[in-house]
């Protein structure tokens, strides 16, 4: 074998062994309920991403008396920002679920829904119970619940592969707090992820073209109108 045949084996290879890792699906556990427990593996990998082990409190060390310092300007204080999809996930408790599952909804209307069809559940369980101490406020807290929840998992048995799916919203009204559980285990192959990221982005990027192209001849067009419209004016 000649120099260039060993360096194109070699090259394939490499992106056989590439495109066989990508094949191979990413497991993901997620439980939500007094505490949020987020597992993710891969082959023989497993990673324990939440919860975050707290770190043991310090031992206070005896500080000697200070000076009284003057109080110094109030310095601004930074606007609070948005909460992110992994704020909404550490918040514990009925808020947090609710919080969570409408930027879900929100993500999955969207482009990002057309590259999440190639996930598959093998587990889809949500249950929750709205209790707020007032019969009224239960009622129409509990009906903003199903129009969050069952929508979803509607959505997601339709456009995704469910093995197994379980949901459930129910309302207390004996109850003086809400509460929220779920679990879901999923997997996902890497590389339908990324074909599909691509294949939205090129979509993407014609629908650009084709948009810029439709104003560059439309303004040519309006042009010459007004060119035959002065004219015409200036026969009269």
């Amino acid at each position: 074998m000649t120099g260039f045949q060993i360096f194109l084996c070699v090259f394939f290879g490499i992106i056989a062994f590439f495109v066989l890792l990508l094949s191979i699906p990413v497991h993901v556990s997620f439980t939500y309920s007094d505490k949020i427990y987020l597992t993710v593996r891969y082959l023989f990998i497993k990673l324990d991403l939440l919860p975050v082990g707290e770190k043991k409190p310090k031992k206070e060390k005896k500080e000697k008396p200070k000076k009284e310092e003057k109080p110094k300007a109030e310095e601004k204080q930074p606007k609070p920002k948005k909460n992110s999809i992994m704020d909404m996930v550490k918040a514990n408790g009925y808020d947090g679920m609710m919080g969570l599952l409408s930027e879900l909804k929100r993500i999955l209307s969207g482009w990002g829904g057309k590259v999440f069809r190639s996930v598959v559940f093998d587990e889809l369980e949500i249950y929750v119970t709205v209790g707020t101490g007032d019969s009224a406020a239960t009622a129409i807290e509990y009906g903003k619940a199903c129009q969050k929840v069952y929508p979803l998992v509607a959505f997601l048995c339709s456009n995704n592969v469910v093995k197994r799916y379980d949901c459930s919203v129910d309302p207390d009204f004996l109850a003086n707090h809400s509460e929220s559980e779920a679990n879901v285990e999923f997997h996902m192959c890497v590389r339908k992820v990324i074909n599909a990221t691509i294949a939205m982005a090129v979509r993407l990027v014609f629908k650009v073209l084709l948009k810029f192209l439709k104003g560059a001849k439309a303004k040519p067009a309006s042009g010459n109108k007004n060119a035959q419209q002065t004219e015409q004016q200036s026969v009269k």
